[in-house]
């Protein structure tokens, strides 16, 4: 019976009247037993995920709930119907639950639900059969389940056993007649037929795909990670210079989503606000986030480019919630051509608690890094940082493995701590133990970087023609070829060197007119101060005279010496 009151049972958790719901789950025929009627979101989630019930009837009214609610109730291996406002329902079809409308007739939503419950049946039975036939763990699901149907399975804490086909027995599974106001429930039962004929068809639960997916079938912007091992420098300089550079490709966002130590908003001079990052998301969890509120929390850096501030400090990186940050990446990447977010550098661990079934601090750093279409992985040139470089490609698994392409990038190149040739020392390094073939070099140019720190402006902005800045001009070009950096920075070195060469011009030239200008007026002050019949010394002590007149005058007899100081000689002086 504690098997059966499982499958059958539903966690009823609405903001409003539920008596003409109830009516129709507990219905005769429907196979349904409601076990409880949840007061708010801790007993909702204490009963999931105690295995009271496998079904959740919820509105998006009830109590505090949000997409971390729902993606929980995942977790515990829950699933159900999420009754939401008619203008509210594309807001939340990202959460991968069935969606009807808040009004809608009780027997609908009573058939939607008897559509979930058999989902839920036959991701059970497959999951056993594949894990009696393989000696694995249960599969999680057929293709096209909601978020909900895949987490079930055996072999997981807190979900309830997987149970095979027997159940095909119930009411419920067999087609049940239904209460006549039910209008569209034989639709849905036809809709149910044809997907348990064709097993893996897309998402008969209702519940879109998540926005990874939409970025398939809409127009979307890229998508850059920039990522790396403990102690590699660079990276949000790195950050900063490739949202600049991207500009030329239209609007970019900079994202800093380091939950450890974020310092973007520092790094580029702005004033210490409220996270706008953390903003976003509490706008998705609540299916509120759209064009004009990502609008309104972005931050303008320069023309083109656009900030989405960080966390204040790491112990808020609960205020990031896995189940709502898709929906924050989709709307930069529909607002931007490119959307540039550095990351918290290290391994990546996105394990969830057994106990409270929250992803761990590591879960939004790994799924960006699963769904972007570039990651940057930056290192140092160090001995020590390489090594780290190399364990951290090699410990990605097929859970963080990138799905998009990796460009692998050395900071602070040096020949003191990697040789005469610097550059091609590490390439060797890295192509013989780590297969990376692809690797780009910045400089050391730490002149240069604090130059732009205390400038608070990217490299690529303050000093395109620098030594690191034309190196991360070729990675920009690199991410985008179309972007144009590297041309950029040439030009920015020429006009540099011909501004230079003005500047030196000009320098010598006031120089020199300075000397002439200096030299005319000690000769005009020369004339002016000597009186007519004055001269200079002679080599020979004589005075000879200067001027017109010096041939008609007499020469000048030089006066006395002055008495000495001897007393005795003075009063002889006198005598």
């Amino acid at each position: 019976m504690a098997v059966e009151r499982q499958d059958r049972g539903v966690l009823l958790a609405l903001s409003g009247d539920d008596s003409e719901v109830l009516r129709a789950l507990q219905g005769p025929g429907s196979g349904l037993v409601v076990v409880r009627r949840c007061a708010d979101t801790a007993e909702l989630l204490s009963a999931a995920m105690a295995g009271l019930a496998r079904l959740v009837v919820v509105d998006t009214g009830f109590d505090d709930l949000d997409r971390t609610v729902l993606d929980r109730l995942d977790h515990a291996g829950a699933a159900g119907v999420l009754l939401t406002p008619p203008d509210e329902a594309e807001r939340w079809e990202s959460a991968g639950w069935a969606i009807e409308d808040l009004d809608a007739d009780p027997g609908r939503v009573r058939a939607r639900l008897q559509r979930v419950a058999r989902e839920l049946e036959l991701a059970s039975s497959q999951g056993s059969e594949l894990a009696s036939s393989q000696g694995s763990q249960g599969s999680r699901g057929s293709q096209g389940l909601s978020p909900g149907v895949q987490a079930t399975g055996p072999g997981v804490p807190g979900r309830p056993p997987a149970q095979g086909p027997a159940e095909a027995d119930e009411p419920w599974a067999g087609g049940a007649p239904l209460d006549a106001d039910g209008g569209d429930d034989e639709d849905l039962w036809a809709e149910l037929e044809a997907t348990q004929a064709g097993a893996g068809s897309s998402r008969p639960s209702g519940g879109a795909s998540d926005p990874g997916e939409q970025a398939l079938e809409e127009d979307l912007g890229g998508l850059v990670v920039v990522w790396g091992p403990h102690g590699s420098p660079g990276r949000s300089v790195v950050a900063a210079s490739l949202a600049h550079g991207l500009a030329a490709r239209g609007v970019t966002v900079l994202v800093d989503a380091d939950v450890e130590a974020p310092c973007l908003t520092q790094l580029l001079g702005l004033p210490e606000d409220s996270s706008a990052l953390a903003t976003a998301a509490r706008l998705a969890s609540r299916g509120r986030l759209d064009d004009e509120a990502l609008g309104q929390v972005l931050v303008p850096v320069a023309p083109g480019q656009w900030l989405l501030s960080g966390l204040g400090r790491p112990g808020r990186w609960r205020e990031l919630p896995p189940a709502a940050m898709p929906d924050v990446w989709h709307q930069c990447r529909r607002a931007a051509a490119w959307t540039v977010v550095d990351v918290a550098g290290g391994a990546i661990d996105d394990s969830v608690d057994g106990y409270t079934l929250e992803p761990g601090r590591g879960a939004v750093a790994a799924d960006l890094v699963r769904r972007a279409d570039v990651v940057v992985l930056v290192g140092a040139c160090d001995p020590v940082s390489v090594r780290r470089l190399l364990q951290l490609s090699a410990d990605l698994g097929d859970g963080t493995r990138p799905a998009g392409r990796v460009q692998v990038v050395v900071n602070r190149v040096r020949a003191s701590v990697a040789g005469p040739t610097p550059s091609r020392s590490v390439r060797e390094v890295l192509a013989r133990f780590g297969g990376m073939e692809d690797v780009l070099t910045l400089p050391e140019d730490d002149l240069t970087a604090d130059q732009c720190l205390m400038e608070g402006r990217s490299v690529l902005a303050a000093a395109p023609a620098s030594p690191l800045g034309r190196a991360l001009a070729e990675l920009t070009d690199r991410v985008d070829p179309e972007a144009g950096a590297g041309r950029a920075a040439g030009s920015s070195r020429s006009r540099l060197r011909l501004w230079r060469r003005r500047e030196r011009g000009a320098r010598e030239g006031a120089r020199s007119q300075g000397a002439r200008e200096v030299e005319a007026g000690a000769q005009s002050d020369g004339a002016r101060e000597a009186p007519v019949g004055a001269g200079v010394m002679s080599g020979s002590g004589t005075q000879e005279p200067v001027g017109p007149l010096s041939g008609s005058l007499p020469p000048v007899v030089a006066p006395p010496p002055p008495p000495p100081d001897d007393p005795e000689a003075r009063g002889r002086h006198r005598r």
